[in-house]
């Protein structure tokens, strides 16, 4: 296991740390491997396993709804940030590489609790689009977001099948935000707006990444953005 940049982790909270989901083995590792605790928002249909219930009791979490928008769970997520803690967030949405797909294609996805929660794991390790709720936090909030990329925990289930190790990376990046966003801008605008701030979240943690695994942010203008940030010391 290496762990690379937590000299990046700020020591004031609170944060919202944002990351890839390629495994039901991250939330496990951000918990294990940064300094502090945050508290997770987790998909209320994924309760189903024993091993999820398991680690929400253990560590808290948030349990939203990701067919819709979650108000409740959206409110005790500010209500955690305004008491200091930070929260954890997979923008993302979810592992299935099924879905995954759709959101590369920029497909709205919906979400049931009949979904087929057999796929353990993103094999093909891309990045896709954001989910709207992990930008309309960090603007709501005003809290700087922390990238984080965990790269090869794909591979961690079959490995263990196969009892073989797998290698592991944990990368912080700077933080950057907060994001804000003018209250001028009418609704349509706005949402817009919080929109384009979820693809800049995913363009953050796919600075920390190879290109070969950076997904719909694999392209020149992307790529450009990156080459920006790391110049400036952001990436």
């Amino acid at each position: 296991m290496d762990v690379v940049g937590l000299y990046n982790v700020p020591e004031t909270r609170p944060l919202i740390v944002i990351s890839n989901h390629f495994s039901w083995f991250d939330a496990a590792l951000i918990t294990l491997y940064l300094p502090f605790r945050p508290v997770f928002l987790i998909a209320t249909e994924s309760q189903r396993f024993w091993f999820v219930r398991l680690f929400m009791s253990a560590f808290q979490g948030i349990p939203i709804w990701r067919g819709g928008v979650d108000r409740d769970a959206l409110r005790r997520a500010l209500e955690t940030l305004k008491t200091g803690q930070s929260l954890a967030i997979f923008p993302e949405g979810g592992i299935d590489p099924r879905k995954a797909a759709q959101r590369a294609r920029g497909e709205l996805v919906e979400e049931s609790v009949t979904n087929d929660y057999s796929h353990n794991a993103r094999l093909d390790a891309q990045l896709t689009h954001a989910q709207p709720g992990t930008a309309f936090l960090a603007v709501q909030s005003g809290v700087p977001i922390l990238p984080v990329a965990l790269i090869g925990t794909e591979q961690i289930l079959t490995n263990l099948m196969r009892l073989r190790r797998t290698p592991v990376t944990v990368r912080v990046g700077k933080p950057f935000g907060p994001l804000a966003v003018d209250k001028s801008m009418s609704r349509a605008e706005r949402r817009q707006r919080i929109d384009e701030m979820g693809e800049e979240i995913m363009v953050n943690i796919a600075a920390l990444f190879p290109e070969e695994n950076r997904g719909p942010f694999r392209n020149a203008s992307v790529n450009r953005r990156l080459r920006r940030r790391a110049e400036r010391g952001q990436a």
